[in-house]
C-alpha cells in the first residue's frame, strides 16, 4: 500500500483532469471502445482459421472483409482517443505552467531570497512535461482493464482449464510491477533534483559569462557542469536500468504462460483432431481456430498488463514531479498577504511615516529596530551608512517587498498593509543600482510600467532622463537592447530606468544607489536626470557617494538597523558624529 502523502498528490492531479471532463470522457470512451474491438478481432481470427481448416471459401471472404471494417473502426477510435486525450494533456500542461508562473509572481521577496533561479525554472522545464506525458497514458487506465476483462471472459468461454493455466503468472507480474515501480519513484526524485542543479548551473554561468571570461575560468565551470551532468546521467541510467528490467521480466512471465497454454492447448487440439478423424466425439470444443483466438487474446492481455506496468512506472515519475511542483512552488505562501478588505490607495501627496518599525528575516537577527521618522510631501530624504546597516531593507518595506515585523508604515495616513498592493506600488517609482532591462526595444522598456503610453509620452520621458543617445541609434526607439540591456552601457541603462520611472509619474520615489557604478561622465548625466525626476516628489535616496546627497532636505544615518543621526548635511558635519566621520573618510586629503 502506498504511503499516505501520495494520495493527496494524486487527488490534486485528478482535480486537474476533472476540469477537462468533456474531452477526457470522449477520449476514454474511444479508448474503451477500441479495447472492446480487440475482442472482436480475436473472434475474427478464430473464424478465419476455422474457414481455412474447413475449406469454406465464402466464409473466409466474408470474415476478411469484416476484419478490414473492424480495423477501420479501430483506426477511427484510436484517432479519437489520441486527439481528445492530447487535448486534455496539453490543456493541463498549459494550465500548470500558467499557475506556476502566476504563483511565483505572487510570492514575496523572502521566497526568492532562499531559492535558486534554476530550481524554480526546473518546475516549468522538467517537472511539468513529466506530468504531461503521464496524462497521455491515462487511456491505458481504462483500455487495459477493459481489454483484460473482455479477453478473460472469452478465454473462459473457450476453455476454462487453459485460462486457469495462463492466469497463474498474473500475480507474479503484479508483484514485479509494484516493487520496481516504488524503486523507480525514488530514483526519479533524485533525477529531478539533479536536473534542477544542472539548470541552476546553466542559468548562473550564462548570466555570469562576463565574470567567467574575465577570470578565465571557463574550464573550471565546464568541469563543474560536467560533474553535475555526469551525476544526473548516473541517476537517469539507474532509472533506465530499473525501467528496462521491467519489460523483459513481464515478457518472460508472459511467454512462460503462453508456452504453457500452447503446450496444453496444442496437445488438446491434436487429441481432438485424432478423435474426430476416428469418428469419435472430441474431448472439448477446442480446435485450431479457437486455440489461435486464445493465443491472440492472451497476447492482448499480456500487452495490457505491460501497459499497466508502464503506467505504474510513469505514475511514480509523475508523483515525484508533482510533489516538487506542489511542495516547492504552488504550496508556498507569501509573507506579504493582502487583506480581504484592502482598499485602493487614493492618489497620494507623498507623506511617509515610519512608526516604531522593526524587521528581521526569518531566523536571523533583526535588521531594523524601532525605526521612527516622518518624510513630508516633496521632501528628499537621504539614507547613508555602512554596508549591511539596513538602508535597502528600510526602503524595501515601503512598497511591501517585505512586511515590518513590528510597527507600521503610513503613506498619507494609510497603513501600507491596509491597501491593495497594486494601488500602492503603481504610485512608487524605483530606480535600482543594478538596472534590469528586458530583451525588447527601448520603447518597450521605457513604457514597461505604462503600456498605454503614446510614442510622444515615451519620447518626452526619455529626453527628460537625458537619454538623447537614443537618437543616434539606427532604429532609435525600436532598437533591441538585448538580454538585460547588454547592448547598452551602464549609464545608458540607468537613464532608461529613470525614463521608465518618469513615465509613470510617481509621487514617491526610491533611488537605491542609482549612480554608484557609473563613471564621472555618465554620473553627471544620470545625476542631472535624477534631479529632474526628483522635483516635486517625495524621494528616498540611498547613496554611498556622499557628494550626491549634500543637497538633500534631510539625511538619516543608519547604523546597525537604527537611526543614529538625522539632519541636513551642514548640521551633521557640525555635530562631528558618524556622518562627519563617513564624509571625512571619503573626502580626506592626504598630507603631502
Amino acid at each position: 500500500m502506498e504511503n499516505s502523502p501520495t494520495r493527496p498528490t494524486e487527488r490534486r492531479i485528478l482535480g486537474y483532469l476533472a476540469r477537462e471532463r468533456t474531452p477526457l470522457v470522449l477520449g476514454l470512451l474511444c479508448a474503451a471502445c477500441a479495447a472492446g474491438v480487440t475482442a472482436v478481432i480475436g473472434l475474427g481470427i478464430q473464424n478465419v482459421l476455422d474457414a481455412m481448416t474447413s475449406g469454406k471459401l465464402q466464409q473466409l471472404n466474408t470474415v476478411c472483409i469484416a476484419i478490414v471494417g473492424i480495423f477501420v473502426l479501430n483506426g477511427v477510435l484510436t484517432y479519437g482517443q489520441v486527439f481528445y486525450l492530447s487535448q486534455v494533456s496539453q490543456r493541463i500542461t498549459a494550465r500548470l505552467r500558467q499557475e506556476i508562473f502566476e504563483h511565483l509572481h505572487s510570492l514575496s521577496m523572502s521566497f526568492f531570497n532562499t531559492r535558486r533561479t534554476g530550481t524554480l525554472l526546473s518546475s516549468l522545464t522538467n517537472d511539468v512535461p513529466i506530468l504531461q506525458g503521464a496524462s497521455m497514458q491515462i487511456k491505458d487506465l481504462v483500455a487495459a482493464p477493459i481489454t483484460i476483462v473482455v479477453c478473460f471472459a472469452l478465454l473462459f468461454r473457450t476453455s476454462w482449464r487453459l485460462t486457469l493455466a495462463a492466469v497463474f503468472v498474473v500475480p507474479l507480474m503484479g508483484l514485479v510491477i509494484t516493487r520496481i515501480g516504488r524503486r523507480i519513484r525514488k530514483i526519479q526524485e533524485e533525477v529531478q533534483r539533479k536536473q534542477a542543479d544542472i539548470t541552476n548551473i546553466a542559468q548562473e554561468t550564462v548570466a555570469g559569462v562576463r565574470i567567467i571570461k574575465s577570470f578565465a575560468v571557463e574550464n573550471q565551470e565546464t568541469e563543474r557542469f560536467e560533474v553535475e551532468n555526469q551525476g544526473a546521467l548516473a541517476a537517469v541510467m539507474r532509472g533506465v536500468r530499473k525501467t528496462a528490467q521491467l519489460r523483459p521480466i513481464i515478457e518472460f512471465l508472459g511467454a512462460t504462460g503462453m508456452a504453457m497454454v500452447l503446450w496444453i492447448g496444442g496437445s488438446e487440439v491434436i487429441q481432438n483432431t485424432r478423435l474426430q478423424a476416428a469418428d469419435l466425439p472430441p474431448l472439448s470444443r477446442l480446435n485450431a481456430g479457437s486455440l489461435g483466438m486464445f493465443l491472440f487474446l492472451l497476447q492482448q492481455i499480456g500487452a495490457s498488463v505491460r501497459s499497466l506496468g508502464q503506467i505504474n512506472t510513469t505514475r511514480q515519475q509523475a508523483l515525484a514531479a508533482a510533489d516538487r511542483i506542489f511542495g516547492e512552488v504552488l504550496d508556498q505562501r507569501t509573507d506579504v498577504v493582502e487583506k480581504p478588505n484592502a482598499i485602493d490607495l487614493p492618489p497620494i501627496d507623498g507623506r511617509v511615516v515610519f512608526d516604531s518599525v522593526s524587521f528581521g528575516y526569518a531566523s536571523d537577527a533583526p535588521v531594523l529596530q524601532d525605526v521612527s521618522f516622518e518624510v513630508k510631501p516633496g521632501e528628499v530624504l537621504a539614507l547613508v551608512g555602512k554596508s549591511g546597516s539596513g538602508k535597502s531593507t528600510l526602503v524595501d518595506l515601503i512598497p511591501r517587498f517585505y512586511d515590518a515585523t513590528q510597527g507600521r508604515i503610513l503613506i498619507d495616513g494609510h497603513d501600507v498593509r491596509d491597501v491593495r498592493l497594486s494601488s500602492l506600488r503603481r504610485q512608487i517609482g524605483i530606480v535600482p543600482q543594478e538596472t534590469w532591462l528586458f530583451a525588447g526595444t527601448l520603447r518597450d522598456n521605457i513604457a514597461y510600467g505604462r503600456r498605454d503610453a503614446t510614442d510622444e509620452d515615451v519620447r518626452a520621458a526619455a529626453y527628460a532622463a537625458n537619454a538623447y543617445f537614443i537618437e543616434a541609434m539606427p532604429d532609435k526607439f525600436d532598437t533591441i537592447v538585448g538580454e538585460r540591456g547588454v547592448r547598452l552601457s551602464g549609464g545608458e541603462r540607468q537613464r532608461i530606468a529613470i525614463a521608465r520611472a518618469i513615465l509613470i509619474n510617481p509621487k514617491l520615489l526610491i533611488l537605491d544607489e542609482a549612480t554608484s557604478s557609473l563613471d564621472a561622465s555618465s554620473e553627471a548625466l544620470v545625476q542631472e536626470a535624477l534631479e529632474h525626476l526628483m522635483r516635486g516628489r517625495t524621494t528616498f535616496v540611498i547613496a554611498h557617494r556622499l557628494s550626491t546627497i549634500v543637497s538633500a532636505d534631510r539625511i538619516l544615518v543608519v547604523e546597525n538597523g537604527r537611526v543614529a543621526e538625522t539632519g541636513t548635511h551642514s548640521e551633521l558635519l557640525a555635530k562631528g558624529g558618524q556622518y562627519a566621520a563617513l564624509y571625512d573618510q571619503q573626502f580626506r586629503v592626504e598630507p603631502a
